[in-house]
């Protein structure tokens, strides 16, 4: 949704920012208290299904701050399947559209900066995966980490470019780190295409407005028949199955959605 007089968009993005914002953090007092009891009760089975929260949580938040989500090719996903979920990566929203795109039973990858807040702190220890990018040991020791809970059962939502996207490029390089975990676990990677969360949550700007975005899944690569020398194959697989949807949503790159 976007305002032909500029004023008008502006001061509209403003408020639905300021909305947005209530509505999250609305949502997330009254979700934390549930988590925090049924994340401490000692039963597998309840510590599973509190897994299943975000996915709650995020399909209401993201019906109030008005953006509705569109899945194609789900059906590739058996919900009852360990995978390795990988998409691009572009704004904030897709962490919340990451929970929606599929109903596994699924851990996150993290920002470990995140640890310092309070509320969002605590979920992340129990329900994500923390890392500092930044440092070798904490890469090292989220992999281990990743392994541990894919060897569990959960499947492990990946944005293989690390950051978000804030290049003219439709896609940065991406880091192998799941595609070893696919090998050396054999478990399949299922690949996705999110289109539209930049322009509704631009990366470089604080700011929201209500749409439509489209998360495509386009493939599942069998670790079966690669080894851990065909790494760079594997990412370019994922890649290629990336950018078809990309390139008809962006045909000149993102040198104007950057620019926002």
């Amino acid at each position: 949704m976007k305002f032909k007089n500029p004023f008008l968009d502006k001061l509209f993005v403003f408020i639905w920012t300021i909305w947005g914002s209530i509505v999250f953090l609305t949502a997330l007092i009254i979700v934390f208290p549930i988590l925090v009891i049924g994340l401490n009760i000692p039963s597998k089975r309840v510590y599973r299904a509190m897994h299943f929260a975000p996915i709650y949580f995020s399909h209401i938040v993201l019906f109030l701050i008005g953006i509705k989500v569109k899945i194609y090719g789900q059906e590739l996903l058996d919900k009852n399947k360990q995978y390795i979920l990988v998409g691009n990566h572009m704004s904030y929203l897709d962490a919340l559209i990451s929970a929606v795109a599929s109903d596994n039973f699924k851990k996150y990858i993290g920002k470990a900066e995140i640890l310092k807040y309070p509320v969002l702190g605590y979920l992340l220890k129990k329900l994500y995966v923390p890392v500092q990018r930044e440092q070798k040991e904490s890469r090292k020791w989220s992999m281990e980490t990743m392994f541990k809970y894919l060897k569990d059962g959960a499947s492990m939502v990946i944005f293989p470019e690390g950051t978000c996207n804030t290049s003219p490029r439709l896609l940065k390089d991406f880091k192998v780190g799941a595609f070893s975990l696919s090998v050396q676990l054999q478990i399949p990677i299922a690949v996705c295409t999110i289109i539209g969360a930049a322009e509704l949550m631009p990366r470089k700007l604080l700011s929201l407005r209500p749409g439509r975005i489209e998360v495509y899944w386009k493939t599942i690569i069998d670790p079966k028949s690669h080894t851990l020398a065909d790494l760079d194959q594997m990412t370019l697989l994922a890649r290629e199955a990336m950018l078809p949807e990309l390139h008809k949503k962006y045909p000149k790159g993102y040198g104007i959605m950057n620019s926002l």
